[in-house]
This record gives C-alpha cells, structure tokens and sequence, in this order.
C-alpha cells in the first residue's frame, strides 16, 4: 500500500508549557533570520547556524491564540492532519517540533513556525525527508526513530500575486539520518547518544530488527 504525503502537505490542504526549553524562531523582518530565547531569559537574540537537526515525523501542528502572554494551543501530529480551526478571531497556524544544534545534540529546543515563510520551509523539509524515508521503504511512524539533519543554505523570496515580496522561505537541504536520541526506543534517556548511520540502507536493516518491538511501542509515543 502507497503511502500518502500527510494532508497539511498539501497546497490545498492546548496547553501550555510546565517545563522552560529554549526556543528557535524564523522571523522575517527587519531581514530573514532565526533567533533564540534561552529558558532562563524572556529575550530573543539572533542567531546563525550552517546544519540544524528537525525532528520533523514528531512535529506537532495546529492553531495557536494569544490572551495576554499565554498561548492556548489546539494541535494534532504532524503525520495525522491539521486540527479543525476554533470558531474566533485570533487564531493561527503554527508548527512546533523539537530542534538540535549539531554542536549539543543533548540540548532539546523547540522551534516555533508562525509566519508563512518559515512553514513553507519546514514543509519542504519534511517532504525530502519522507521522499527519502519512502526510497528507503521507512514507513512514516518509523520515520519517528530517525532524526534528519539539514544544511542551512539561506532564503528565497516569496512574492504575492501582484509580485510583492511578502515573506522569505528558509531552505534547508536534507544531508543525513541519525538515530533519533528521544525516540520511543531510547526513552529520552540523557544517557542514550545519537548513532550516525554511514549507510543510508542501514536504517533499513534496523527498522526490520526491531519491527516487533518499536512499531508496537510507536502507538504509545505520547506526541508534544
């Protein structure tokens, strides 16, 4: 059976958070660029990277609404399908995944995409990484146990229709597969250190090892 590109992929296509992490934003004005707010601080600072690690099969999309300083988020996995949108004015799209600097891979950020830009690069993103799962007859729930990293390469420009430009989408060019260090197989153990795989067919050798146990514990995986 021929799996499906996950619908918010397609063109035509709550709570709030206990636990401080640091957190990765796309901004696009005064110039595209990212920034981060350190969990100890409520200001944002710009900063460059050349490869970042998404980990997009466990990205949690939906809607959010701000009262005050308080996000109220309705949000579905990635994989599923975007959330039906709540009745009212206020609420916009987002995506929210975990993120990796490649210099501390222990280090969780999570990144927040609000603007139209930002999520046409995330979305780019995960279609190479699926297109790449698929060639590599990884189904999408196994795609979960992997991490892909990407090079940064720099932005384009996106023009409305009457050819203004209104936004700027990151790209980011897939350039290979880790082991995932908080898959449900690792238990998000501090202890458990991501694996290169050298050999991309390798992963496929892993996933039919562990097909017992892993996709079994998949339906269990509790998603952000």
């Amino acid at each position: 059976m021929t799996e499906q590109m996950p619908s918010f992929l397609n063109p035509q296509s709550n709570g709030t958070e206990t636990i401080r992490y640091d957190r990765l934003y796309y901004k696009v004005q005064p110039k595209p660029h990212f920034a981060i707010k350190k969990s100890d601080s409520d200001m944002t600072e710009e900063v460059n990277f050349k490869q970042l690690a998404l980990d997009l099969s466990n990205m949690n999309i939906g809607y959010v609404k701000w009262l005050g300083t308080t996000p109220t988020k309705i949000m579905n996995s990635a994989l599923d399908s975007m959330p039906p949108k709540p009745q009212g004015d206020g609420w916009n799209t987002v995506y929210e995944l975990k993120v990796y600097s490649v210099n501390n891979m222990e280090n969780i950020m999570f990144f927040d995409v609000t603007n139209w830009g930002g999520q046409r690069g995330i979305q780019s993103a995960f279609r190479d990484y699926l297109e790449y799962c698929k060639s590599k007859n990884i189904t999408q729930q196994v795609s979960k146990n992997y991490l892909p990293i990407f090079t940064y390469t720099g932005t384009q420009e996106l023009k409305n229709k009457e050819g203004k430009v209104t936004s700027a989408e990151p790209i980011f060019k897939l350039d290979k597969v880790i082991d995932n260090p908080n898959s449900n197989g690792s238990n998000g153990s501090s202890q458990s250190q991501p694996i290169m795989i050298d050999d991309v067919s390798e992963i496929k050798e892993k996933v039919q090892e562990q097909q017992n146990s892993s996709i079994d514990a998949l339906k269990n995986v509790r998603q952000l």
